[in-house]
């Protein structure tokens, strides 16, 4: 009796140094990471330089799969087809998370099924902003403005329920203001407009208007955060302009496939959590307005459960959807 379990039981333990040695040897070939964004845009370049202080601690080439085009579905439905062994990750955003499930009916992936998140890489405010011809100098003059002329100032958003357009959604709903909205194809195509005088306002990621804000060519009138932005300490939130706990932020985050190896996910997790203490990554984030933000896996699945049911509220109150 005794020499017949003898055997299983060596083999078990034979076994144990391997399964922890899984995590402890991932990778060791090189790594997809896919973003739904094309070359150049800003999640285009966090993904490069995320990719270059993990390859750095692991020794592998991160290859960046870019993969533009209808909010971030087709990048998503691709991951969602990948095997879950932590060679493929996806650098998600909110509207790939949150947004999409109540915009579209169907989708080719299922944001909470089909992902498992490893954590959140930043945070970053919009910033509203007006032509200099444009009356307005701040919230207030702009919310006098709007309620005197309900529906009639335009305003520019990036794309039809891009973050932008939601966070302005939110931000009519409590200032009790209406404008015509009027969206473009990209944030690239619109700030041209705003800034050649065509449209009065516009709303985008700091990034994307950092630039003509600081020549002179656009006007700030608030940061849609909760805190103002690194590059434009001077220009005060939206709740600094009589709006208490107004936060409108978009984040993005590093997500794996759903069965994934427990220590494959420890592996990416404590990566990521390296990665982001570079000078490197956090100087580029905070030059660009946003906010280095790292979280535990347990700590970003929360996130967008809560980010789920408030930005779901706003979008239904929107009655906004996308679908054809």
């Amino acid at each position: 009796m005794i020499r017949k379990l003898a055997t299983p039981l060596l083999l078990a333990l034979c076994l144990l140094p391997s399964i922890g040695a899984r995590g402890q040897g991932f990778p060791d070939r090189p790594v997809r990471l896919i973003v739904g964004a094309g070359a150049g845009s800003f999640p285009d370049q966090v993904a490069r330089r995320l990719a270059e202080g993990l390859s750095a601690q692991w020794k592998q080439p991160i290859i960046i799969d870019n993969r533009p085009g209808a909010g971030g579905i087709a990048a998503m439905g691709q991951f969602a087809k990948e095997p879950a062994d932590g060679y493929t990750l996806a650098l998600a955003t909110m509207s790939q998370l949150v947004f999409n499930r109540f915009l579209f009916q169907s989708l080719p992936y299922d944001p909470v099924r089909d992902v498992h998140p490893v954590g959140t890489i930043m945070r970053g405010s919009m910033m509203i902003v007006a032509h200099p011809g444009f009356a307005a100098r701040s919230i207030s003059d702009l919310v006098s403005m709007a309620r005197r002329k309900p529906g009639d100032i335009d305003f520019a958003v990036p794309a039809n329920g891009s973050p932008p357009h939601v966070v302005l959604g939110m931000f009519m709903a409590v200032t009790h203001t209406s404008y015509s909205v009027v969206p473009y194809k990209t944030g690239a195509d619109a700030v041209v407009q705003v800034a050649s005088g065509q449209v009065p306002l516009f709303i985008d990621a700091v990034p994307v208007v950092a630039g003509l804000v600081q020549s002179g060519r656009l006007r700030a009138l608030a940061v849609t955060g909760k805190e103002r932005a690194a590059p434009f300490p001077d220009v005060p939130t939206v709740a600094e302009q009589g709006y208490p706990g107004f936060n409108g932020e978009a984040w993005m985050g590093l997500v794996a496939r759903p069965g994934t190896p427990k220590d494959v996910l420890k592996r990416l997790s404590d990566g990521l959590v390296s990665a982001l203490g570079s000078d490197a990554l956090r100087r580029f984030l905070e030059t660009s307005g946003a906010h280095p933000e790292t979280t535990t896996p347990e700590e970003f699945a929360a996130l967008i459960r809560t980010d789920s049911e408030h930005w779901g509220r706003v979008i239904r109150d929107m009655h906004l959807t996308l679908d054809p």
